[in-house]
């Protein structure tokens, strides 16, 4: 029983990729010359994006740290 479900699975993930995209189909249709075909951006991003370096700290006191994040409002 698992195996006809694994073969199931395997001969489904085969087909599929076997299967020919639309972008694909239009970029053998379309010369590669054809500026409105059009590309992705070329701008230069950081792969570090948003970096910032932080430090290890010790621990703190957890009730303090909950009781400080806990909303504030109606007091129970």
């Amino acid at each position: 029983m698992k195996i006809a479900a694994l073969l199931a699975v395997a001969s489904a993930l085969v087909g599929a990729g076997c299967t020919a995209s639309s972008r694909l189909a239009d970029m053998a249709t379309v010369p590669a010359a054809n500026p409105s075909f059009g590309t992705t951006s070329g701008h230069y991003r950081s792969v570090l994006g948003s970096y910032q370096h932080r430090e290890p700290v010790d621990p703190k006191n957890w009730k303090q740290l909950n009781e400080d994040l806990a909303p504030k409002g109606e007091d129970s």
